[in-house]
């Protein structure tokens, strides 16, 4: 099994890097967990990519937007790539992919200084994915699913190739670059919008290989999620039209906010996890916007539904990852990453339509640079089921490990978070990677990663001892300027660097 750039995932930045490598002539592996085109965030995401289109705006003025929503922490370097190059990739979604395109015309997302939002075929993110999918297909990316990652390929210090798992048997991948795109770990959290699949172990993998990761005690919680009548998004776009939210005594406690119901995520998930309950109210909205601009309620209502209409925040989006350059090069040979795996460009808190525009802009990019560069790889390389050992771990101990993991991350590295509530949990995650790591096989190995993921959020979050952006403290609730960087993480140590304002 040998190319030239492997790429790991089934999202949109894991098909845009892979189409990008393809169209550079590179022979390309593509191999996920499940179907390309139909896992990952992107598929299940409301399609939303930005752009410049409105009247009076510019690459310099999203910039400024990207800086500010990140409170000071997003790569300069990468936030002015994704403002001067969002516009041209969003639009070849047209152009060149025959995907329909709505453009935002009179509602200006939270944290953008002018509308730019582009709903892509109906707003829903798999009518982009299928097409990215079926276009990369047609091109000769070779798409190799039910494939589980499992571990990384060496030739001294650089990476040459993945080991993965497909039915039963342990495969080898070898290739002069290889490119992680596996998303977040929002799938380890109790209570999150992230599909299963999105488990964090690209990150965890990547750490355990020596790769620097940055920027992990951000996770952003989304404010515009029903639990009641059902689990579903609520789409930003009615709160421009009417729609309120109200807390148990029926006031509408954003009110004294400069943009209401459409302030940043960040502030209105806090706002509403200070309420005890929190209700949506869109009697103002016009049944002709409800229907075109939150499908998924219109439904409800059409079925008859009469009932309260309960909201509470979930966790929505990973910020930080695997520190990657301009390029996706990761400080690993061989090692590339784009996507919601890496961390840098979003800082403290991400604008929206900021993920799936990304994707986008630097999975193009990556793409093109794997397929340009890359490391020697020898001719004999194999991998056998036995470099894993067998598997040790107990019976109905991954459940149990997992249902506890998630719980350590809502509870305790969640909305409402302490330093001593991140060190207990920086401890127990802890403790559950050094047991895991006893262990040995391909299941221990592959759950020890997704803990490594979180305890570095936990690690991350204990060390910043200050609220910015979405790492909100309770015992330390001002934003310090002498915190205005970066935390980067590799292997136990932790570092702070300003370097990212240089």
């Amino acid at each position: 099994m040998n190319y030239d750039v492997i790429v790991i995932g089934g999202g949109q930045a894991a098909l845009g890097a892979a189409i990008s490598a393809r169209e550079e002539g590179a022979r390309v592996a593509l191999l996920t967990k499940g179907k390309a085109g139909f896992g990952g965030s992107s598929v299940i995401s409301d399609g939303v990519q930005s752009a410049i289109f409105s009247e009076g705006d510019s690459p310099e003025t999203f910039f400024d937007d990207i800086l500010r929503g990140s409170r000071g922490l997003s790569n300069p370097a990468l936030a002015r790539i994704l403002a001067e190059e969002c516009t041209v990739r969003v639009n070849e979604l047209e152009s060149k992919f025959g995907i329909e395109l709505e453009r935002e015309r009179k509602v200006a997302t939270p944290g953008h200084s002018f509308p730019r939002r582009v709903y892509a075929a109906n707003g829903l993110g798999k009518n982009t994915t299928k097409v990215l999918r079926q276009y990369a297909i047609e091109i000769g990316v070779e798409f190799f699913e039910q494939a589980v990652l499992v571990d990384l390929l060496k030739d001294g210090q650089a990476v040459i190739g993945v080991v993965v798992e497909k039915e039963g048997t342990v495969m080898a991948f070898t290739a002069p670059s290889t490119i992680l795109a596996t998303g977040g770990f929002g799938g380890l959290y109790a209570s999150t919008d992230n599909p299963k699949d999105v488990s964090g172990e690209g990150i965890g993998l990547a750490w355990r290989h020596g790769a620097e990761i940055v920027d992990m005690e951000f996770v952003q919680f989304y404010p515009y999620r029903l639990q009641q009548p059902a689990n579903i998004d609520v789409m930003t776009r009615i709160f421009g039209k009417g729609a309120i939210l109200l807390n148990g005594s029926s006031e509408r406690f954003m009110e004294d906010f400069p943009r209401r119901e459409l302030e940043t995520r960040d502030i209105l998930s806090y706002e509403m996890f200070k309420q005890n309950e929190v209700y949506l109210d869109f009697s103002a909205v016009p049944v002709k916007d409800l229907e075109k601009d939150s499908p998924y309620v219109y439904r409800l209502v059409k079925k008859g539904y009469q009932g309260v209409w309960k909201m509470y925040p979930v966790q929505h989006y990973c910020m930080g990852g695997i520190k990657a350059d301009e390029y996706g090069r990761t400080n690993i040979k061989g090692l590339y990453a784009c996507g919601e795996v890496t961390g840098g460009l979003h800082g403290a808190n991400r604008l929206g339509g900021g993920s799936l525009t990304e994707a986008l802009v630097f999975g193009k990019r990556t793409g093109k640079m794997a397929a340009l560069e890359g490391v020697p790889v020898p001719v004999a390389v194999k991998a056998e089921a036995e470099r894993f050992g067998k598997d040790t771990l107990p019976g109905g101990k991954t459940l149990e490990v997992s249902q506890r993991l998630k719980e350590i991350m809502w509870n305790l590295v969640g909305i409402e978070r302490t330093s001593s509530s991140l060190e207990k949990a920086e401890k127990e995650l802890s403790e559950l990677a050094f047991y895991l790591n006893k262990e040995s096989g391909v299941a221990a190995l592959q759950l020890h990663d997704k803990v490594r993921a979180a305890w570095a959020a936990a690690f991350a979050g204990a060390k910043r001892k200050e609220s910015r952006g979405a790492h909100i403290l309770q015992d330390v609730k001002v934003e310090k300027k002498e915190w205005e960087g970066s935390l980067v993480i590799q292997g136990d140590n932790i570092t702070f660097t300003k370097e990212i304002h240089a």
